[in-house]
C-alpha cells in the first residue's frame, strides 16, 4: 500500500469518478437525499465521493443476518415506513424473515494523508465516529465512514413468527427512530463541509 499519490491519476479518477456519478443522478439511481452531501463533499478540491448510501430499512428473506448468498429483499426503505408496509412483507411465505437498519456509508477519496487526517477530523466532528482509511494507491487515499445505527432484528425462523402482532408498532418505531437519527448525522456532516467549502484550503493536496 502506497501512501504517495500521483496527481495526473488522481485527477483522471477524480474527473472519470464524478462524470459516472451525473449519470448516475440523471437515471435516478442515487438515494435523493444525499445528493446535497455527496455535492458538497464534490465541490471541495480535495476530495471525491466514489459510492454511498444514507441509509435504509430493509426486510429480506434469509437463513441468516446479511447472507451474501441467497437473500432475497421484500421491501427497501430509504425513509421512515408504515406498519401498512411492514406488515405486507410479512405476507410473505419465505421460512425467515430479518429486518435491517442500515447506517450511511460513505466512500471517500482524497488526494493525500495530510488531506485523509484532515477530513477524519471533520467526519468525526460531524458523528461518524467509525471513520478511517480502508485502501491506498497511486490513485488517491479511501476514506469509509459509517453511521452507528444499526438494528437487525428475526421477524421469523424456521417458519415461526417471532414477535407478537402487538409489538410490530414498536418494532416500526424503533426502526423509524434510528433511521431518523441517521438521516441528521447526514445533515450535520453537509453543514460541516459547507464551511469547509468557504475556507478553500488549496494546500492539502500539493505544495
Amino acid at each position: 500500500m502506497t501512501l504517495s499519490v500521483d496527481r495526473e491519476l488522481w485527477v483522471r479518477r477524480r474527473e472519470s469518478t464524478l462524470a459516472e456519478l451525473r449519470s448516475h443522478m440523471e437515471a435516478r439511481r442515487v438515494d435523493k437525499d444525499i445528493i446535497p452531501l455527496l455535492n458538497t463533499i464534490n465541490s471541495l478540491n480535495y476530495a471525491f465521493t466514489t459510492s454511498s448510501c444514507s441509509g435504509r430499512i430493509q426486510v429480506y428473506a434469509a437463513s441468516e443476518p446479511g447472507e451474501k448468498f441467497g437473500m432475497r429483499t421484500l421491501g427497501k426503505w430509504h425513509s421512515t415506513i408504515t406498519l401498512g408496509e411492514l406488515m405486507e412483507t410479512l405476507e410473505n411465505e419465505a421460512d425467515s424473515l430479518w429486518m435491517a437498519v442500515l447506517p450511511p456509508i460513505l466512500h471517500i477519496a482524497v488526494c493525500s494523508v495530510k488531506a485523509a487526517f484532515h477530513l477524519l477530523v471533520l467526519l468525526r466532528s460531524a458523528g461518524f465516529k467509525r471513520a478511517g482509511i480502508i485502501s491506498s494507491s497511486e490513485d488517491g487515499i479511501t476514506l469509509e465512514a459509517i453511521g452507528t445505527e444499526r438494528m437487525e432484528a428475526p421477524l421469523r425462523l424456521s417458519g415461526i413468527d417471532i414477535f407478537r402482532e402487538d409489538a410490530i408498532p414498536l418494532i416500526v418505531e424503533r426502526a423509524n427512530s434510528l433511521l431518523t437519527r441517521s438521516k441528521g448525522r447526514i445533515r450535520r456532516l453537509e453543514e460541516v463541509l459547507m464551511s469547509e467549502t468557504a475556507r478553500g484550503l488549496d494546500n492539502l493536496c500539493w505544495e
